[in-house]
């Protein structure tokens, strides 16, 4: 749970999603375009004819635009309390997926309670009248292999679910009772507060949080962007009752006034028949009350002249440097055919030859820069630009807005040009075509946001992204409402005056006009012949044949293709979802990448250096629906590379040439540097339950590091060192990589001769190919304990992460921990969250190392963590005699849910592509891990699991690993008196961790689980 910065129109955006900042990742506009012949929209809900109605609901005629692939069946249908929904039957599901969107979101927030939408969101999964237990939802969903969660948006509020397939009318039932007929009762209410006090804490020193109120409040009061929508204990709890306001009296008039029916669309996912999910939809969803209320319209306009044409000044909690320019535009969100604001993101944000941002980069002044329009409300929408900058681009902030405005004006002088909207819309065609499937709960909860879209025909709602009209008057008049006078600029870095502070976050800030000289620079910029339109893509694919042999039995594992002192080829023919798609994973076995913490982060900025350097190969194709990406590992250097097959070997060789040909250039060198030490800066200020991953593996991994460690090597770095470093890379290399896809057997081995005719090695070094990261072995009965303090000294939340250390990793194994894992998930959540309300986040997982089995425990809190340590302890203990009360009847769901979990079928080739990735990596070569951690699942008994309880997690042999990061914040408000400070915190504590990991023994690496041969395949891949 939680809400959402904002719902927007498009993925091109410069402010950020809910994904960055939760668990959870509302949908954005998926620009996915194609050439189909343009369509008109006919009535209000687009239908060709009229409804046809049954005994209970409306059902409409529509004939549904999809994507080739795509085998569901689809209606949309209308209950008799105005509910809209949209069914989708998928007969091959694994999953089964729900989300009921609200057209109201915190916008309608009274101004004196502040958050009330999104408390609402919060109490809603607190039980119903017909499943009074609070957690009685969750419950459900847990033992049935499912999972929820929500957003509160300024305009709407989106819930959602997945389960096994089986189990979805159970959970459509209690999924209902949010809307028709919750609880809201008392003592759920007060602990929300609570749960809603925590996140917002969580998010007080969050520069995207903290600069995205700041913006907020900088803004029209008479319009609802400008209010505070988490809500604290203050606005929802304090507040309200020296006002002598009921919260819960609130909430239920919340509810009963917006969530009307007439407001709800629903979207489900089954295996089930359409006439079954229809029937299912009338019954449980037809007493959701309707009182016919209106989507709300914000007329006032966000920014009026007074709020333009500022410089806002931030001083944020990271060290940033950053420059936004934002702009009002013309709302063009019902310009979804044409989408003006689409192709400006494409133009501005561009990073190829000519670009605005090559030219800042080889002026050295920015890093990295992003595009995007979106709509906050009908008729108010912005378009900005957000330019992360170098030490003397922060220097030259006025000279890089100059440049920006320069940029627009040469928009202005060339456009419109056919060939840019043709380009975009023939490779946008190509990803709606031959679009792959995705989460269940991702679709259908962006499809239920989408359908509040009312003026896009339903009967589009998949394709809602083509280009299909183009329109050059609307660009036009879109670019040209880039003008100064629409404008105004934040700038963020520490080293500005500020001379006013935030109210909720208290972030500090200066307001300053334009300056005259800027003014007249910007209105009046001329033409920079540095700066140029992007010239035609070559990496647009036009042939995407796929020869199909129909009755074909997927094969579950690769082949190897070849195997010598130098590579290892694997291969495998898409014979699952006869796609133009291609995988190619280049794995580079480098000891000398890794010898030493110097070494590591010499590569980290090798690796920076050349994928700056090929930035412009990398935008073309990544533009055309290709990726390839460059990236360190702790075993040496990886390339990945997909997309359409037509041009991806081509991509490899262009890149591989790039990277064989770089040489590095001093001021790219300081300048990434820079970038570098900053981020790993920035690193230690981040949330702390992020912070924890790095903190456990430099403790419990070989050659790994601290954050703290590392930036002390990278301040150090020269020039030199990595000049002379360079050549050594690929010395005593070896490699391995797997092709998978619409790739015929021959170009498979052109690839591998392709690599080793770049990559020259002239002794093989027969060890390297087994030389993994490994991890350390706890010794049995011990506990450890590592305790450090936040940098961050305003951070009022300390962090825990609790490790049981199980053993050598197993097959056997992964699979107790895997089924006791799952046992403990909702049990875990429900006592350390919702009961005890020690924090917003709380979460149980395994933890498989490199060669261990582990299980772990975190929550972040205002808690110390010697408190939370206990209550993790108690929790534990406690949780056996719930283990041994189990009624048979649940353990065995238990185990159907998982194993029905580790046997859902892939959705997509990526999914696919990805599970032989991992075996590749890890060096077990295990392709069909999950199939045969589900056979061991299955057989495993309720005795087993007690006994892997008594002897694993609480027995005297168990042996564990606490990260403590704490506050420097106290809080005197909460009650820990219960606390016995003679046993709490546990275990011996680390004072120095390299002399801590030198007495350990390593665990071995997994081994392969059997032998491959090498295989020659037939003409079909076989």
């Amino acid at each position: 749970m939680g809400l959402a910065l904002l719902a927007s129109s498009s993925v091109f955006l410069t402010r950020p999603l809910l994904s960055q900042l939760v668990r959870f990742s509302p949908i954005g506009f998926n620009y996915i375009v194609g050439r189909f012949k343009p369509f008109t929209c006919i009535s209000h809900y687009n239908t060709t004819t009229s409804p046809k109605m049954t005994s209970n609901f409306k059902t409409f005629d529509l004939d549904f635009l999809k994507p080739d692939l795509d085998e569901r069946s689809y209606r949309f249908i209308e209950l008799p309390n105005k509910l809209k929904a949209l069914l989708i039957q998928d007969p091959k599901a694994d999953k089964a997926a729900a989300s009921l969107d609200v057209n109201i979101g915190a916008f309608e927030d009274p101004e004196s309670l502040p958050g009330l939408a999104h408390f609402c969101e919060h109490l809603l999964f607190m039980g119903s009248e017909k499943f009074p237990d609070e957690n009685e939802y969750s419950s459900y969903l847990s033992k049935h292999g499912g999972s929820s969660n929500a957003y509160t948006a300024s305009q709407n509020t989106n819930y959602f679910f997945e389960i096994n397939h089986q189990h979805l009318f159970g959970a459509l039932d209690r999924f209902a009772g949010f809307f028709s007929c919750p609880l809201f009762n008392k003592d759920s209410t007060d602990k929300e507060i609570n749960a809603v006090n925590s996140e917002n804490k969580k998010n007080l020193q969050n520069d995207i949080w903290r600069i995205y109120q700041l913006d907020k409040s900088l803004t029209n009061p008479n319009h609802p962007y400008h209010k505070f929508s988490t809500g604290n204990i203050e606005t929802l709890g304090t507040l309200p009752k020296e006002n002598g306001q009921n919260v819960r009296d609130e909430l239920l008039q919340f509810h009963n006034n917006f969530y009307s029916a007439n407001l709800m669309k629903l979207c489900i996912l089954g295996r089930e028949d359409l006439d079954t999910l229809s029937d299912w939809t009338y019954n449980l969803f037809k007493d959701i009350s309707n009182n016919d209320r209106e989507v709300p319209h914000y007329a006032e306009p966000i920014m009026q002249s007074e709020y333009l044409q500022k410089i806002i000044q931030v001083h944020p909690v990271k060290d940033l440097k950053k420059l936004e320019i934002s702009f009002t535009v013309p709302d063009m969100d019902e310009k979804w055919e044409s989408k003006p604001p689409r192709i400006l993101s494409h133009l501005i944000g561009h990073e190829g030859s000519g670009s605005l941002l090559a030219h800042l980069k080889n002026v050295g002044w920015a890093n990295e820069l992003s595009a995007g329009g979106h709509t906050v409300s009908k008729g108010n929408a912005f378009f900005a630009v957000d330019i992360d900058l170098t030490d003397n681009g922060l220097t030259h902030y006025r000279d890089v807005i100059v440049l920006v405005f320069q940029y627009i004006e040469m928009l202005k002088n060339s456009l419109p040009q056919k060939w840019i909207f043709s380009e975009l819309q023939d490779i946008c065609n190509a990803s709606f075509k031959f679009k792959q499937a995705g989460s269940p709960s991702s679709t259908v909860s962006s499809l239920a946001k989408f359908l509040e879209k009312e003026y896009i025909p339903v009967d589009r709602i998949l394709a809602m992204g083509l280009l299909t009209k183009y329109e050059p008057d609307l660009l036009t008049q879109y670019t040209d409402a880039l003008i100064p006078e629409n404008s105004r600029v934040t700038l963020i870095s520490k080293s500005l005056e500020t001379n006013s502070s935030e109210k909720w976050y208290g972030t500090a800030f200066k307001v300053l006009d334009y300056p005259a000289d800027l003014v007249r620079d910007i209105k009046s910029p001329g033409l920079n012949p540095a700066l140029n339109l992007p010239r035609p893509n070559e990496f647009v694919s036009t042939n995407f044949k796929v020869d199909k042999i129909d009755g074909v039995k997927p094969l579950e594992e690769p082949m190897l293709l070849l195997s010598d002192g130098v590579s290892r080829l694997w291969y495998k023919k898409d014979d699952r979802f006869w796609q133009p798609r291609g995988y190619i994973y280049l794995s580079f076995k480098l000891p000398h990448t890794h010898a030493s913490i110097i070494n590591s982060m010499l590569s980290t900025l090798y690796i920076q250096m050349v994928n700056d350097a090929l930035k412009d190969l990398q935008y073309d194709a990544d533009c055309a629906g290709l990726r390839i990406s460059f990236n360190k590992t702790n075993q040496g250097l990886d390339i990945t590379a997909s997309g359409y097959n037509e041009k991806l070997i081509i991509l490899l060789t262009r890149f591989l040439q790039g990277v064989i040909s770089f040489e590095p250039k001093k001021n790219r060198f300081e300048i990434l540097k820079d970038k570098t030490i900053r981020h790993l800066k920035n690193l230690l200020y981040e949330v702390p339950y992020s912070q924890m991953s790095n903190y456990y593996n430099s403790l419990i991994n070989e050659r790994s590091w601290s954050t703290a460690e590392k930036l002390q090597v990278f301040e150090k770095l020269s020039y030199e060192q990595l000049i002379n470093f360079i050549p050594t890379i690929y010395e005593g290399a070896f490699f391995e990589t797997l092709i998978h896809g619409n790739i015929k057997r021959e170009e498979a081995m052109e690839v591998d001769s392709l690599i080793k005719s770049m990559i020259t090695v002239n002794i093989n070094n027969l060890q390297v190919s087994n030389n993994r990261l490994r991890s350390y072995l706890l010794p049995k009965g011990k506990s450890f304990r590592y305790e450090t303090a936040l940098k961050d000294s305003l951070n009022v939340n300390s962090c825990i992460q609790h490790v049981t250390q199980l053993d050598v990793y197993s097959e056997e194994l992964s699979a107790l921990s895997g089924l006791f894992t799952q046992l403990i998930h909702e049990p875990c959540f429900d006592t350390l969250r919702t009961k005890e309300q020690l924090g917003y986040v709380v979460f149980s997982s395994s933890l498989n190392n490199h060669g261990t089995a582990n299980i772990r425990i975190l929550i972040q809190s205002e808690h110390t963590t010697p408190y939370l340590e206990w209550r993790i302890t108690n929790f534990y203990e406690t949780f056996g005699q719930t283990l041994k009360d189990m009624k048979q009847e649940d353990f065995e769901k238990h185990k159907e849910a998982l194993c029905n979990s580790l046997l859902q079928k892939f959705k997509n080739m990526g999914e696919e592509s990805a599970r032989y990735t991992a075996a590749i990596y890890l060096g077990d070569y295990n392709f069909t891990h999950r199939q045969k951690k589900a056979e061991l699942v299955a057989n495993v008994t309720k005795k087993e699991m007690i006994d892997f309880y008594e002897n694993h997690i609480i027995g005297e042999n168990a042996s564990r690993l606490i990260l403590h990061l704490k506050s420097q914040v106290e809080n005197k408000e909460l009650d820990e008196s219960d606390l016995d400070l003679a046993k709490y915190p546990c275990g011996e504590l680390i004072e120095d961790v390299g002399s801590f990991k030198s007495t350990l023994f390593v665990a071995p690496v997994r081994q392969p689980m059997k032998n491959f041969e090498v295989s020659v395949p037939t003409e079909d891949g076989k």
